[in-house]
């Protein structure tokens, strides 16, 4: 078995668990159904996920990579896929990201894909077919839930939505379709009546697109069914750079779980033929939400500055530790340099004894003199400092006079 099946088989092994329903609506709450995602385990093994659709790409020689932002990140890009989680056109600044990277670089595609499609409902289906009498009951109330949640989803779905691409029309009419007609070879080879896709909202020629007097879009809606585009072609000579963009009606033949099926996979590799060959391709997610527009990030990110003392003190914890180091600190500080203001002159011992200068030992007798002298002229005693003065002399004089006796060595 070759290793780059096993994400498809993965899928199928979900798919076919109907003999084991009891355990499967034990764990439910187990089954992934992130929609619209595919890198690394977030979503890639879910049954509304493109792990199997990117799998396709990488064993027909693509390489892939994904990015939740527009702009830099997807400059590499030769291949844009989008499957957004929501049910709204692509916005403006969105519009124009995607114009500008079609113009950089020639023969770029992008492929957007509409959100109007559950595949948990397919799951749930697949799953009741041979369940028991008691299990049929139990999947009716799942298979209602399942479909009341999506109808809340589908609520956001703005009819006539406009994007210059294309507008929306709301549908609630369920429609599944086992066939479809096509105006090139995208069903060639496609078993008819083999299609188990669904179809509710779809995408129509946009009115500001074709009103437009300069840059006009240029539609060619290659698959459909009764009319209904399915997937339609969009150019513009001057705009796309001679790229394109292929419009998807829904994911209901290239999420995970529809790609179960032979026919979807038939399908998905016209649409992979249709980009080139060789090709870099880039999956775009982007979460659930009603008005956030993907993130366009236009220049490189500047370097990371160091965060601030107050952005480390509001950081738990590094916060209060850092509170309690800064009062050790200061504690520490006034016990090892109790005394502040202008430090003292520390003298080195010296036994040099030189009066004129002042910078040596503490023991200079020079220094303690000189001291002296200064405070008996403080005092302004004349007497009593001549007094002391000879006093000195006298002792100077008999310390200099005094030899002391050598003593005589007694006879042996």
């Amino acid at each position: 078995m070759h290793g780059k099946h096993f994400l498809l088989i993965a899928i199928a092994c979900l798919v076919i668990v109907s003999g084991h329903t009891t355990v499967v609506l034990a764990q439910e709450d187990d089954i992934d159904a992130t929609y619209g995602q595919g890198n690394q385990s977030a979503g890639r093994y879910s049954i509304n996920g493109t792990g199997v659709l990117a799998q396709m790409f990488e064993d027909r020689g693509h390489s892939v990579f994904y990015s939740r932002v527009l702009g830099r990140p997807t400059q590499q890009a030769d291949v844009i896929i989008w499957a957004p989680d929501n049910f709204h056109v692509p916005s403006e600044s969105e519009v124009a990201a995607i114009e500008k990277w079609l113009q950089e670089k020639a023969s770029r595609t992008f492929i957007f894909i509409g959100r109007d499609y559950d595949a948990t409902m397919d799951y749930w289906i697949e799953v009741a077919k041979e369940a028991s009498p008691d299990e049929q009951t139990l999947l009716a109330l799942k298979l209602a839930d399942v479909w009341g949640a999506h109808q809340v989803k589908r609520m956001a779905i703005i009819d006539d939505e406009d994007c210059v691409w294309f507008k929306i029309q709301a549908d609630n009419t369920v429609r599944t379709i086992r066939s479809a007609q096509s105006t090139t070879d995208w069903m060639d080879g496609v078993s008819s009546g083999g299609l188990k896709m669904r179809l509710q909202s779809y995408f129509v020629e946009s009115d500001k697109g074709r009103s437009a007097s300069f840059n006009r879009y240029e539609y060619d809606p290659q698959l459909f069914y009764e009319n209904i585009p399915l997937i339609t072609r969009i150019k513009n000579r001057t705009k796309f750079n001679n790229g394109q963009i292929y419009v998807i009606a829904n994911g209901s033949f290239l999420l995970n779980v529809p790609l179960v099926h032979r026919e979807h996979r038939k399908l998905a590799t016209k649409l992979i033929e249709k980009v080139g060959r060789q090709k870099v391709v880039c999956f775009l997610e982007s979460q659930f939400d009603d008005w956030e527009d993907v993130p366009v990030l236009e220049n490189a990110p500047s370097a990371a500055r160091p965060p601030s003392i107050v952005t480390i003190l509001q950081t738990w914890p590094f916060g209060i530790i850092l509170i309690h180091l800064i009062v050790i600190g200061i504690v520490y500080c006034f016990y090892r340099f109790p005394i502040f203001g202008r430090p003292k002159t520390k003298y080195q011992l010296n036994s040099v004894i030189d009066d004129m200068n002042e910078n040596q030992s503490v023991s200079n007798f020079g220094r303690h003199v000189r001291a002296l002298g200064d405070l008996l002229k403080r005092g302004g005693n004349t007497g009593f400092a001549n007094h002391c003065l000879q006093m000195y002399r006298q002792r100077s004089n008999e310390q200099t006079t005094y030899q002391p006796q050598k003593q005589k060595k007694k006879p042996t």
